[in-house]
């Protein structure tokens, strides 16, 4: 399959174009300069690669959970791209990359989510690929690691570093701390997740409320 993936849910701007089993990738840090940064870089992997957009068979994009803005924006150009070439879109969340990226096992996945709190999943990767439970946004603290924990994944871990601390020190961290859009395509070439019309393309907010009141912002600082 020739696929192109791309990710904007953190300050990195992931890119990934796949074709006959070759792999091209940009994965740097661009802070907030995501929308003027991925139509360019876009552009130049398709060149390196020669080859067109029209020709790929799908797009690939992180869908969330991530930043609000970061999220939109890779939707968005998911969707403008798709819509030009007449391709479609599959939506793969952010936690299920940093998972995978982290070898087979069970994998307790925690992903920052800023305000004191960390996106959570649990895992089972390898051949028996399995989300164990939904993503859920949580303070660090109410992280729970089941008994038969193999691995931990996600830049929850060195965000909050009380977080798991005694696990931590016995279980092995992924040295992936951020999703890649290399690994969307493997996980797109799995066939677990829909490819879709663009207009049904969706993202995963997971936390429904966006902003803090000073009160609420105070009492974070706080903790």
């Amino acid at each position: 399959m020739k696929l192109l993936a791309l990710d904007t849910s953190t300050t990195y701007l992931s890119l990934a174009l796949s074709v006959g089993g070759d792999t091209l990738a940009f994965h740097q840090c661009v802070e907030q300069k995501h929308a003027e940064r991925t139509l360019p870089e876009v552009s130049r992997l398709l060149a390196e690669a020669g080859v067109a957009l029209g020709e790929l068979d799908g797009i690939v994009f992180g869908q969330g959970p991530g930043s609000f803005t970061g999220l939109r924006i890779a939707c968005g150009i998911a969707q403008g791209l798709a819509y030009s070439a007449d391709l479609p879109v599959t939506a793969i969340p952010t936690l299920d990359n940093l998972a995978w990226q982290a070898g087979e096992g069970v994998v307790q996945v925690c992903f920052d989510a800023r305000m004191q709190q960390v996106y959570s999943a649990l895992y089972r990767t390898g051949a028996d690929w399995e989300r164990l439970g939904p993503i859920s946004v949580v303070s660090p603290e109410d992280v729970r690691l089941p008994e038969d924990a193999t691995l931990l994944a996600g830049d929850g871990f060195d965000s909050y570093p009380q977080l798991l601390a005694d696990a931590r020190r016995a279980l092995p961290l992924s040295p992936h701390p951020r999703p890649h859009a290399a690994a969307y395509i493997r996980l797109a070439e799995s066939g677990r997740y829909p490819a879709r019309h663009p207009r049904e393309a969706e993202l995963l907010y997971v936390r429904n409320k966006v902003a803090l009141t000073s009160v609420e912002q105070q009492q974070a600082r706080s903790r």
